[in-house]
Formats: structure tokens, C-alpha cells, sequence
């Protein structure tokens, strides 16, 4: 069949969560990237989207070949799939793994880093589109090399390694330390820090009461008075790291070192670093919403003249800006503790992505059967 009026139709394969998330949104402005990257070929371009954890139901060992098993029986013409597991070899952070026998490349959207996420997947994806569709978009046959390419040589922190297995083409990484930092703040990003903040009922009610007492209680607002601001900010920073350190060592987020489940698989260090940085930005998070709430009850139910004396001076913004940061700090203690009533699994729901959430559950249960071995 001719190059002209061909449809090309583009798979795009995710796991749960972020990766379903960033294909929805490709799906409607995916198409028009294509038609403008390969404007001199007629050719149309048909985008759809399946949501699956490809990686569950395979025992393969490298994340690629899952992929391609799954797109296997498909009528797509080339398949990219999208995960929020990270990867990485000996030369660094892999973004995107191609294949070399059929058009099958998955992208790892960690390794993009944790911001413009759909932005840069879009750049990245069109391009392997392209590269996938050679014998659409190159009348001759001929594949532009991946290192080769423009569009990625504009992204100056992507480089294309030289393949060193036989079953991959090219790989594209990102450069070893600026790769590792962006890494970690992509992985972050897939485990929705944001959720931590609201994703624990008891948590939350031991925060409200906690919050409540220093409310309404003046003992709280003489103290928080009697305080310098430096000591106010100590007060804060405990509050949030009893908070952090609370829910990683009581319920077993932070990972022993364990023996890489697949290839291509991240270091322990990596994700419990990963796993740190999601708490504590969803501790800050819920501490400034917590504050926010609380400055409002503040101004709402103590009025100036009843704080004034209280306090037995004047009293001004100054004196409810840290009456609400010291009932806070008691609601971030009090929310530590309730967070002790969760579970584990409940916890690891609200502080881990789905595909992070499916590993450490894999981990556990190869645990249990070489325990019962």
C-alpha cells in the first residue's frame, strides 16, 4: 500500500493513575502533533488509548518485552506504552526503550521529571510515533536513527545510547546526575503527594481535634505569645517531621535493600528517597491547608478585645498568625498519632502510585512464599 492517504493507527497502552491520566490528555492533541511533525507526507493518524497494567499479568524480565506481549494481538500498527515505573541501566536514566523487531517503545514518565509532564510526553511520543512509523513517513524505508533526530536534539538533557542488548534499538536517557535528580522528583509525582494530605481519615480527625483544642483553649494563645518567632519555626518544622517520621517508620514505607525485581529496575535508595520526599511534601501540604483552616477559625471566633486580654497587651494579625501555628502544630502531633489507627494498606494507598503499590506488594508476597518454603 502507498505512503498516500494510509492511516496510521498509534496505541497508546497505560497503567493506572498518572500514566491513564497524561494518555487522555494526549488522545484529542496527539493527532495534530503527528500531522504537523510530518507535514510533507499524506498520511492520517488514528489515536487509541487503552488503560491496563500491562506488567501484571507477564513474568518477562525486562518491562519492554512485557509491553510487547501485550500489544502482541492488537491491530495497532505501532504501540506505546506509558508507565510511572522507573528505569534505569548503567549509563543512566532511561526515558523511553524502543524495540528493534516491531513497533513496540515504552516511555517511563518518572524519568521526565515532575512538572509539564504532558508537555514533554507529547514531544517525546510523537517522535517515536514517527520513528515506529518508517515505512509510512519514509517512502524509502529508511529510519532516521533516534540520535539523529531534531526533535530530540532541542531537549538538551536527552541523549540516545547505543544499544547493548541485541533485542533494543536505542535507548533514550537523560544524562547520569541531572537524570537521577529529575528521577526523583518524576517519581514523586507519580505518587501523588497531594493525596497523603487528605487520604487518611484518622489522621485527619486527630488533626481537627488536636487543631480544635488550640483554638479554643488561651493557654495555647499565651504560649504561642510567650514564643519568639525562630522558636514558633522549630515549633513548625518538629510538627511536620514527627509527622513525616511517624507514618514511614510505623508503617514500613521505608524498603530494606532487596535484590532489583527486574533489569531494569531503580535502586532501594532511589525510591526510598522517592518515598521520603512524597511524605514530606504531603505533610507540608497538609500542614499549610491545617494552618489555613485554622487561622480562619481564629479570626472568626476569638474576638480582639477577648485575645487582648488574654494576651495583656494589644493584640494585632501578629498574635493570630502564631496562635494559629501553634494550634496547628498540635494538630500535625495529634494527626501523627491518629495516623498509628490506619493500616498499611490504607496508608501505602494514599503515599504510592499504583505501579509502585504493585511492587511492594510483589515484594512482600515472594516474602511470604519463600517463608512458607
Amino acid at each position: 500500500m502507498s505512503a498516500e492517504g494510509r492511516e496510521v493507527v498509534v496505541g497508546l497502552l497505560a497503567d493506572p493513575d498518572l500514566p491513564s491520566m497524561v494518555a487522555d490528555r494526549l488522545h484529542d492533541s496527539l493527532e495534530a502533533r503527528l500531522t504537523a511533525q510530518v507535514a510533507d507526507v499524506a498520511v492520517r493518524w488514528r489515536i487509541e488509548v487503552v488503560r491496563d497494567a500491562f506488567e501484571a499479568r507477564s513474568t518477562y524480565e525486562r518491562l519492554l518485552d512485557r509491553a510487547r506481549e501485550r500489544v502482541r494481538t492488537t491491530d495497532w500498527d505501532l504501540a506505546i506504552c506509558l508507565t510511572d515505573a522507573p528505569l534505569q541501566d548503567a549509563h543512566g536514566v532511561v526515558v523511553a526503550e524502543v524495540g528493534a523487531d516491531d513497533s513496540t517503545a515504552v516511555v517511563s514518565l518518572p524519568a521526565l521529571g515532575g512538572l509539564d509532564v504532558v508537555r514533554r510526553t507529547r514531544r517525546l511520543v510523537a517522535t517515536l510515533a514517527v520513528h515506529l512509523a518508517v515505512d509510512v513517513v519514509a517512502p524509502d524505508g529508511t529510519r532516521t536513527p533516534l540520535r539523529d533526530d531534531p526533535h530530540l536534539h532541542r531537549a538538551r538533557t536527552l541523549r540516545v545510547l547505543d544499544p547493548i542488548d541485541p533485542d533494543v534499538s536505542g535507548k533514550i536517557a537523560l544524562g547520569h546526575r541531572v537524570g537521577r535528580l529529575r528521577l526523583l522528583l518524576g517519581m514523586t509525582r507519580a505518587n501523588r503527594p497531594w493525596q497523603l494530605a487528605w487520604g487518611l481519615s484518622a489522621a485527619l480527625g486527630g488533626s481537627l481535634a488536636g487543631s480544635a483544642f488550640g483554638v479554643l483553649y488561651s493557654s495555647i494563645w499565651m504560649l504561642a505569645d510567650s514564643l519568639s518567632g525562630w522558636r514558633i519555626a522549630l515549633a513548625c518544622i518538629a510538627a511536620i517531621a514527627i509527622y513525616v517520621v511517624w507514618l514511614v517508620a510505623n508503617h514500613g514505607l521505608w524498603q530494606p535493600r532487596v535484590t532489583p525485581t527486574r533489569r531494569d529496575d531503580v535502586p532501594t535508595t532511589l525510591r526510598n528517597a522517592s518515598t521520603l520526599l512524597t511524605v514530606a511534601m504531603g505533610a507540608v501540604m497538609f500542614f499549610t491547608t491545617l494552618f489555613a483552616g485554622v487561622l480562619l477559625a481564629c479570626l472568626l471566633f476569638i474576638t480582639p478585645d477577648y485575645l487582648a486580654t488574654n494576651l495583656g497587651h494589644p493584640s494585632g494579625f501578629g498574635d493570630y498568625l502564631d496562635s494559629a501555628l501553634m494550634a496547628t502544630v498540635m494538630g500535625m502531633v495529634a494527626g501523627a498519632v491518629g495516623s498509628g489507627l490506619e493500616d498499611d494498606t490504607t496508608i501505602r494507598h494514599a503515599t504510592y502510585g499504583f505501579r509502585e503499590r504493585h511492587r511492594i506488594e510483589a515484594l512482600e508476597r515472594d516474602a511470604r512464599e519463600q517463608e512458607a518454603s
